[in-house]
């Protein structure tokens, strides 16, 4: 785990921790150290639970859920969906909440606003290097959970029913401007068409009272978006789908599935899709340079990205009040 605040990439499987907690495997990919307290970025990844994950809450954690693979069973309060790739769930502060996988292989990518609850796990789970997930009948202490828990804003809930699961809704797929919980279909959100991009919001930083925002971008081959830094903003990168080129200080790669970069304040980024199609989660805390998807783009009704046009010149003039430097 880097010991300060820095620039890097994990590829597929890499985590700067990874642990083993109720059989699932927990892969710390960001913590409150490589985002300046802003958040923790999560993988979790295991097979079919047995039970949910216990009730409980968070007096100060803002929770999500962006489903990866296979079928997850997430509860808020007295409602319950059932999430498959590309579904999204966000629980704020101080609501009940749970969750259990359901499809032999399940995973999703997560992230814990602000910073610092991801040690949870640190503490609550063992230490996992394995390639594959663990046996069903492998050990667990589960003697470190009650340490975790009283350590990390963890409140279970006795006595509490689990909700029944139902069918998404109208209202499962618009994001509501109001600070509350809230399921996401896939590819539902407010949409902006950005350099041959299609950009949809997942979490805006209204609702999670400015701590972080989530959007999901995708684009066909070709499509690219100009270099640039944040002086304030944070922002992480998760790749979903696809390759894309990416240049991060100057230096270049190509990400994948899997892979994920860590993008502090004051570090130049771009990217450029290489296969037929990419698909990439960006989140970021401390700033709202991702607003310049907006500022450089226009909403459109349309789920899937569009090729280029004169529309999309990029004019500086529309970012003047947005943390971002075109380079």
């Amino acid at each position: 785990m880097p010991d300060q605040m820095k620039a890097y990439i994990l590829r597929q499987g890499q985590a700067l921790q990874s642990r083993l907690a109720a059989g699932q495997i927990v892969r710390i990919l960001a913590d409150d150290a490589q985002t300046a307290g802003g958040f923790g970025a999560l993988e979790m990844e295991g097979t079919i639970d047995k039970q949910p994950i216990p009730l409980h809450y968070h007096n100060d954690a803002h929770d999500t859920w962006l489903c990866t693979r296979g079928r997850l069973k997430v509860w808020c309060e007295n409602e319950c969906r059932i999430l498959t790739p590309g579904d999204f769930a966000y629980v704020k502060p101080g609501e009940v909440h749970s969750y259990q996988a359901i499809a032999p292989r399940t995973a999703f990518f997560g992230i814990v606003a602000p910073g610092g609850w991801e040690a949870f796990f640190m503490v609550a789970g063992d230490p996992w290097d394995e390639p594959g997930l663990p046996a069903i009948n492998h050990p667990f202490d589960f003697s470190k959970m009650g340490k975790a828990m009283a350590m990390y804003d963890v409140h279970p809930v006795q006595g509490r029913t689990y909700a029944t699961a139902t069918d998404w809704s109208d209202a499962d797929r618009t994001m509501p401007r109001a600070n509350q919980s809230y399921f996401l279909q896939d590819g539902h959100g407010p949409r902006v068409r950005t350099q041959g991009h299609l950009c949809t919001m997942l979490l805006g930083r209204e609702t999670a009272d400015g701590s972080m925002e989530m959007r999901v971008i995708e684009g066909p081959r070709g499509a690219a978006m100009p270099a640039m830094r944040h002086d304030a903003t944070h922002v992480f990168l998760r790749m979903l789908e696809g390759q894309v080129r990416f240049a991060m200080n100057g230096a270049e790669t190509i990400l994948s599935a899997g892979d994920s970069a860590n993008i502090p304040a004051g570090t130049s980024y771009a990217t450029q899709v290489m296969t037929g199609q990419a698909r990439w989660c960006l989140t970021s805390a401390h700033g709202n340079g991702l607003e310049v998807w907006n500022r450089l783009g226009q909403e459109t009704p349309y789920y899937t990205p569009a090729a280029t046009s004169e529309s999309d010149a990029v004019n500086a003039a529309d970012l003047t009040d947005v943390d971002v430097t075109l380079i």
